[in-house]
């Protein structure tokens, strides 16, 4: 083991008993978390998850990681948090490295450019990646960080199907972007062979699957999509399908199917309708587009925007590197500039393009009057235009500054679809800021995809430490709400 590596172990131990440390701080909620506990031990396991299915949800998977946690005790669920904190992180950057190409070149031709990291591997990218990692989880909101990663029963369904969803992906990724994975058949006929991934990876990536695909309907649908167009992709490009791949897809469907099937998902709803948005089966498809799209852009300009600002600046720093600008590049290169000043402008108090009139929502009640058109002041319309503007744009930067890699736009796209699913949901607003959760994760990697193409090393650093100086820097100005969910 190299110098290199070593340093990045001991960096993830030192995480993970931090991360124990700072979890024992944490209990059960009075909430969600006595509910679970209450039922969890009133009930055999079997009995428990029958009873959930018919009753309120088919997300079995997490259902039965909520049993077997309650009925194990906090000190389980600290350790086992913990090290699903490490692994997240880790399952990015290894994803990152997977999919991270020489920021050159034409849509036709991105798959064939070369790796930005020698044998996929990321030591080369300085242990300042792990650090950077790490950073990218105070980066995020307050709210989301909370209620995501150290609410138990919170964390138990959004960052451990996260993690398991990510690490699903892994043998994809390898399938994806392995080098030579063309042997053993010809390119005019389609052929079954094992090449570009390593069998014994689907003893953890089927079982991840299903335990993502199974918990929030977010990681499952984007789990999907991306295991269906990694089959797809090897059928259109080498006419070949690899087996287990192609069995992990289908595991990864018919979970997907039971969940969407559960007989307590219209319970449910009709519960929450009434607990949490009367007007929803009221309102018109206009109304419910408004409303998800006045949500949608209000997460961006205030819980997302600091992701946002990290991929501009990185990409800022592509469009530096090139020894050749054009009046379109110089176009994008200022605009990124303007797009990441506005917004940081509420860490000056300035609001005027963040502030899009849902103050006024208390998420823990129930929301009897939903925002409408005609209670947007000018300048809320106005910051509803700019953010709008900002994501058209920041797609039309991520395919210049990346030489049009379409995974890295693809990841973009579904970090906006997993917040806009919530248009078929009435706790939209009540679900808070872990909906933005898996947003943020595809965004960091993401971020990580295009700060791997930077070439110069102390350029590459300075990412890093900027995404370190962010988290540290939004930490301190959310102490109040962290110190709150104490």
């Amino acid at each position: 083991m190299g110098k290199t590596r070593k340093r990045f172990w001991i960096f993830w131990i030192l995480m993970f008993l931090s991360a124990v440390l700072m979890l024992g701080l944490i209990g059960y909620s009075d909430g969600d978390d006595a509910y679970f506990y209450q039922y969890t031990h009133s009930m055999g396991f079997l009995e428990y998850l029958g009873w959930r299915y018919e009753t309120w949800v088919g997300r079995m998977s997490a259902e039965a990681l909520v049993y077997i946690t309650f009925h194990l005790g906090l000190p389980f669920w600290r350790v086992v948090n913990a090290m699903m904190l490490v692994l997240l992180p880790i399952g990015v950057i290894y994803l990152a490295t997977r999919a991270a190409r020489v920021p050159n070149g034409t849509l036709s031709g991105w798959k064939d450019r070369q790796s930005v990291c020698v044998g996929m591997n990321y030591d080369e990218m300085g242990l300042g990646v792990a650090v950077a990692a790490v950073a990218g989880y105070f980066v995020m909101s307050a709210q989301t960080l909370g209620y995501a990663a150290v609410w138990v029963n919170g964390s138990i369904f959004y960052t451990w199907s996260f993690t398991c969803g990510i690490w699903a992906l892994t043998t994809f990724a390898d399938f994806v972007f392995c080098e030579n994975p063309a042997t053993g058949g010809s390119l005019k006929e389609l052929h079954m062979n094992m090449d570009g991934c390593k069998t014994w990876k689907f003893v953890y990536a089927i079982p991840c699957a299903v335990i993502a695909s199974m918990s929030i309907e977010q990681m499952g649908a984007v789990l999907l999509v991306f295991e269906v167009l990694g089959v797809i992709y090897g059928i259109c490009k080498w006419r070949r399908v690899h087996p287990l791949l192609l069995v992990q897809a289908l595991v990864t469907v018919a979970a997907f199917v039971v969940l969407f099937l559960a007989p307590g998902n219209d319970v449910r709803v009709a519960a929450e309708i009434t607990s949490w948005m009367p007007q929803y089966e009221m309102m018109s498809f206009g109304q419910h587009l408004f409303i998800t799209l006045h949500w949608l852009l209000s997460s961006f300009a205030n819980e997302n925007k600091l992701l946002c600002c990290l991929m501009w600046i990185v990409g800022i720093v592509l469009l530096l590197q090139k020894k050749k600008r054009s009046i379109f590049d110089c176009v994008l290169l200022s605009l990124a500039g303007i797009f990441t000043i506005v917004a940081l402008l509420p860490y000056i108090g300035v609001t005027v393009f963040s502030d899009m009139g849902m103050q006024y929502l208390d998420i823990t009640q129930c929301i009897y009057e939903v925002p409408t058109t005609d209670k947007l002041t000018g300048m809320q319309t106005v910051a509803m235009v700019w953010w709008s503007a900002a994501l058209v744009y920041t797609f039309v930067f991520l395919w210049r500054v990346s030489g049009c890699q379409i995974t890295l736009l693809l990841a973009y796209l579904a970090g906006i679809a997993s917040e806009a699913i919530m248009f078929f949901s009435p706790t939209m607003y009540a679900s808070g800021g872990r909906v933005y959760y898996l947003t943020d994760i595809l965004y960091l990697f993401i971020m990580f995809c295009l700060t791997f193409g930077v070439r110069d090393v102390k350029r590459r650093n300075g990412v890093y430490a900027l995404c370190v100086v962010l988290g540290i820097l939004n930490f301190v100005n959310q102490i109040p709400v962290f110190v709150s969910m104490l």
